[in-house]
Parts: C-alpha cells; structure tokens; sequence
C-alpha cells in the first residue's frame, strides 16, 4: 500500500489535480452553498499549490522567458502604488490580482515535472468532460438550485437558451476549446486509437455555446489538428479523412432533418465576428480617452470588480482593458512573454503544439472577451507557457524527483 502512495506520489504533482478541486467546489457552491466566494476559495487553493511548488530557485531562473514573466508579475504587482490614486478600494485591486495574476505563478509548475508528462492536461480533461455532461443535465433539466446558482455566479436573469455548463458562458466556451485541444492531442499521439468521445462532447459544447470567439477558435484549431495529424507529423493515416467526412455527413443530415435550422443559425452566428467587433467598441475607446497610456491606471481599475465605484468599464476586450490599467509598458510585457514563448515553442513543434494551440486561441479570444481575468483559464494559460518555456531532457538524473527546478533546462531563443 505504501510502495502505490509513494508511486502515485512521484507520479503526480498536487497542481496536476486543480481543475478536479475546482470542479468540486463549484459543485458545493451549486448544491449547498450558493453564496460561497468561489474566486476567494479558489485564490486560497492556488496560494497553497504555489507554496509546495515554487521557491525562490525557481522565480529566479536565468532564461529570457522566465525574466520577461517575472517582470511582468513584479510590474502588475506594484501598479497597486499608482492603482491608490484612482480612489478605489484595495479590495478591488487584491480581486483582480487574485483573479488574473495570481494564476501566473501556474507557469513555473512545468518546471518540477521530470520528463514531458501530460497529468495537468489529462486530469483537467477529465474534470472538463464530467462538468460539461453535468451541466448538460442541468441545462436540459433546469431544476430550481441551477437557476439560483445561474443568477448569483451569472447575474440575475441570466439567459438560459445557450449552453452554460457550471462555468458560465464565456469560459464553457473556452475550456470547451481547450478540451477539445487536449482530445484532439490524444487522438493524434494515438494514432487515432483513444480521445474520439471526448473530443465529440467538447465540440458539441462548443456549439451549444454559439459563442461567436469560441466557434472561429473552434475552426482554426481544427484546421491546425489536420494539419498536424495528417500532413505536418502524419500521426493518423490520410484514410480516416473519408471515415471522418462520412461520419460529419450523417450527423449533418440527422441534425437537419430534427432541428431544421439549426445550422443556419449556426452559420450565421459564426459570422457575426464583425458585428461583435463593434458592439465592444465603445468602451474599448476608454483605453485612450482615460488614465495614463504610459504605464495605465493600475490593476483592476476598468475591470468588472471596479463596478459599483465607476462607470468607466471595459468589461469585453483583454488587450484594451490591459492598455488602460497597465499601460504600453504592462502591454508590451505580456504580448512580449506570448511572442518569445510562441517561437520556443515551434523550435519543437512536433511535442508542442498543444501548448501552443490552447496559448494562440485563448490570446485570440481574448480580443473580445476578458479572458485572462477568469480563474478557470487563466491557470491552463500560464502552465502551457511554461511548458513551451522548458527544453525537457530524455534521461533525468534519480534526484531530480524533487521538488527542483533544476530537473529541466530553460529553452532559449539563440
């Protein structure tokens, strides 16, 4: 029994079982308590995975990717100073810090892994597929505590015509992305063996979502998945493609001939992308018409936690609320991490493009949405950087079990 604890012990990392804890007390909020703090308890959680996992050895790596996230964290951090200006309360800052920064400490994670594992994205999958199938049942089924639980997480009178799962709109549909990118890796390394149901649930909830950013990230990365699969690495044999377009061509007809429409309003759906563009673009224009462009208004101060305190809001736009409460500075910081860590990761290619896709589509939706200020994305988003950050070595030392971050070497660019 204690020879399995100490293997099940060497074989995971208590970070690689966040999404399954997070699944779990979103679930007590749904059916017990529907006042819980989620994002105070999930701020809690995320504090104590980075005290067992992080040192200062680790903060302190000498590689270009790891200065550019440390500055970028240090820089956030100490925008509290010009943030007390603004005459809001501490409290917003600290929420949108827990929100959106705290989870970049999710980046050094990768570091203490001893060779390539896929545990994180496995298990988060897992937690993906049982929340999505959960949340189908209470969306098909509607029951009073779902409706209560929709209204406090959601805002009273959400609309329930598309699909919500447990997580709200926005990140069902980007954790639908990002499921379906992780069984689309399992497919491909298996030669088509393993990941095919998952990878179906993943896109059903994508669709049920009809979130314009979801459905355009959707395509591209099935483009990319074929792409990969079939002519880049050629991990499954071209022949599945006619197996594939048969298979889509009967779910086509079934869903045509029960829900006549339903495709042309999907189609049409993914096709609003424009308008979606100019329906934000009012309060985008707040980015250049208040605070300092330089170095911004500080964390937090046009975020959602700053309602009640302001008028001034940019609730659906990452980059443009980032530009007014962090500046060109903070800006240039983030766009630069997501550059140099893009170009590491196609140095290799073959063993990231997972990492890879999930960075690309979760910055894309970010263009419209607030993306990287929820604590359900945020955390997937900095450990993928960090794995596209590490140069894993094939043959690691006995002693590199350890909580060390030596055990993996920091890619560089030259």
């Amino acid at each position: 029994m204690g020879f399995s604890f100490n293997k099940l012990k060497k074989s995971y990392k208590l970070f690689d079982f966040f999404y399954p804890i997070l699944v779990g007390i979103i679930i007590v909020q749904l059916l017990v308590l529907p006042g819980l703090r989620l994002g105070v308890i999930t701020a809690l959680i995320i504090l104590i995975i980075v005290f067992k996992n992080v040192n200062r050895r680790t903060l302190l790596l000498n590689s270009s990717i790891n200065k550019l996230v440390l500055l970028y964290l240090l820089y956030n951090t100490g925008s509290i100073v010009w943030f007390l200006f603004t005459g809001f309360p501490v409290s917003v800052f600290i929420a949108e810090w827990s929100n959106s920064i705290l989870p970049i400490f999710f980046f050094y994670f990768p570091y203490y892994e001893k060779k390539q594992s896929y545990n994180f994205y496995h298990i988060t999958l897992i937690s993906l597929l049982f929340s999505f199938i959960l949340g189908f049942i209470l969306w098909l089924w509607e029951p009073p505590f779902y409706r209560v639980f929709m209204d406090t997480t959601e805002g009273v009178g959400t609309d329930m015509l598309f699909f919500q799962s447990i997580f709200g709109l926005t990140a069902t549909g980007a954790l639908g992305v990002i499921g379906f990118l992780i069984s689309s890796n399992i497919v491909l390394k298996s030669n088509g063996r393993k990941g095919k149901i998952a990878l179906a649930i993943c896109m059903v909830t994508i669709v049920l979502t009809f979130r314009r950013s979801a459905l355009l990230v959707l395509a591209l990365a099935i483009l990319m998945m074929h792409f990969i699969g079939y002519f880049r690495y050629k991990f499954i044999k071209k022949r599945y493609l006619l197996i594939e377009a048969i298979f889509l061509y009967y779910i086509f007809v079934l869903v045509s001939d029960n829900y006549g429409d339903f495709f042309t309003d999907l189609i049409e759906r993914g096709s609003m992308i424009s308008e979606a563009f100019n329906e934000r673009s009012g309060t985008w224009n707040y980015a250049f018409s208040y605070g300092n462009l330089v170095i911004g208004d500080g964390l937090g101060a046009f975020g959602h936690k700053v309602i009640g305190y302001s008028k001034v809001l940019i609730a659906d736009g990452n980059y443009f609320k980032m530009l007014a409460e962090i500046g060109i500075v903070g800006t240039f910081l983030f766009f630069a991490i997501i550059i140099v860590s893009i170009m590491l990761g196609f140095k290799d290619l073959r063993n990231k493009y997972l990492e890879i896709s999930i960075v690309l589509g979760l910055s894309l939706m970010a263009i419209g949405s607030n993306i990287f200020t929820y604590q359900t994305l945020a955390p997937i988003f900095w450990y993928s950087i960090g794995r596209l950050s590490i140069k894993y070595r094939q043959n690691v030392d006995e002693a590199m079990g350890e909580n060390k971050p030596s055990i993996l070497k920091p890619s560089t660019l030259i």
